[in-house]
C-alpha cells in the first residue's frame, strides 16, 4: 500500500536501529521495581473483544466507543494527574459496565499485561519528544515497542495518530523494520485521519485549528505469535 509518510532519512534510520540493538526492556523496567503496578481489571478480560487506549487523556474515545459497542471491553490508561484522575471520575459517573480506567504510568502496566489479550491498541497523539536527545522516548525507539505488538491477538490492530509527520514516518518504519517485529505486521491504512469528529480532545482541537493530522494502522499476522 502507498503511504503519505516518507521513509526517515539515513541518519534517523541509523539512530533507530542503534536504539533497538541496545534496548533491554528488563533493565529499563528496573526503575519501577519497587512501584505498585495496578492489576488488569478482571472485568475487562471477561469481554471477548478488547480495546486499550494508551494515554487516553479524559477518555472521550473510550466513552463513545463503549456506548456504541456494549458487548466489547474498553480500557483506558493515563498517568496525568489531571487527565488521569478526571478520566476515572468521568468513567465512574457514566457507569458503562464495559468501560475500565487505570490511572498509572503505562510502561510498567503494559509490560506486566499478558500477551495476546487485545484486539485493538490505540495511541492517539503521543508526546512527539521533539529534541533529538529525547527521541528514545518516542514509541518507535522505545524498549516497550515489541511488547505493544505482543499484546495484540493474531489479527489485532494497532492505530497511532499524530500531528507530526516525522513521528508518523518513524512509526511506520519501526513497525516494518524493527528486528523483533518485522514480518509480523501488515499496514492496512496510512494517511490523513479518517475521523470526522475529534476522537480525543487533542484531535478535536487540531481539527478546529485546521492542523493536518495523520493516522497509521497495522494488523498483526495470524501466524506465530510474537513472544
Amino acid at each position: 500500500m502507498t503511504t503519505l509518510f516518507p521513509t526517515p532519512d539515513a541518519a534517523t534510520r541509523e539512530a533507530m536501529h542503534k536504539a533497538w540493538s541496545r534496548n533491554d526492556l528488563e533493565r529499563y523496567l528496573a526503575r519501577w521495581a519497587h512501584a505498585t503496578v495496578p492489576q488488569l481489571p478482571a472485568g475487562f478480560l471477561a469481554f471477548a473483544h478488547r480495546t486499550c487506549d494508551v494515554g487516553c487523556g479524559f477518555g472521550r474515545f473510550l466513552i463513545e466507543e463503549s456506548a456504541k459497542h456494549p458487548d466489547r471491553g474498553y480500557l483506558g490508561i493515563d498517568k496525568g494527574s489531571l487527565r488521569g484522575g478526571k478520566m476515572l471520575t468521568r468513567f465512574e459517573a457514566i457507569g458503562h459496565a464495559n468501560l475500565f480506567g487505570i490511572h498509572t504510568n503505562a510502561i510498567p502496566f503494559l509490560a506486566a499485561m499478558p500477551n495476546a489479550v487485545l484486539d485493538v491498541l490505540t495511541l492517539f497523539y503521543p508526546n512527539p519528544w521533539w529534541p533529538s536527545k529525547h527521541r528514545r522516548k518516542r514509541w518507535s525507539y522505545h524498549p516497550l515497542l515489541p511488547k505493544l505488538i505482543a499484546l495484540l491477538k493474531p489479527g489485532g490492530t494497532i492505530l497511532l495518530t499524530s500531528n507530526e509527520g516525522f513521528y508518523l514516518s518513524e512509526w511506520t518504519y519501526a513497525l516494518s523494520h524493527h528486528p523483533e517485529i518485522a514480518g509480523r505486521l501488515t499496514p492496512t491504512y496510512s494517511g490523513e485521519i479518517r475521523a470526522r469528529v475529534g476522537r480525543t480532545h487533542f484531535e478535536a482541537k487540531f481539527m478546529a485549528e485546521g492542523t493536518p493530522c495523520g493516522e497509521v494502522v497495522f494488523q498483526k499476522s495470524s501466524g506465530k505469535p510474537l513472544d
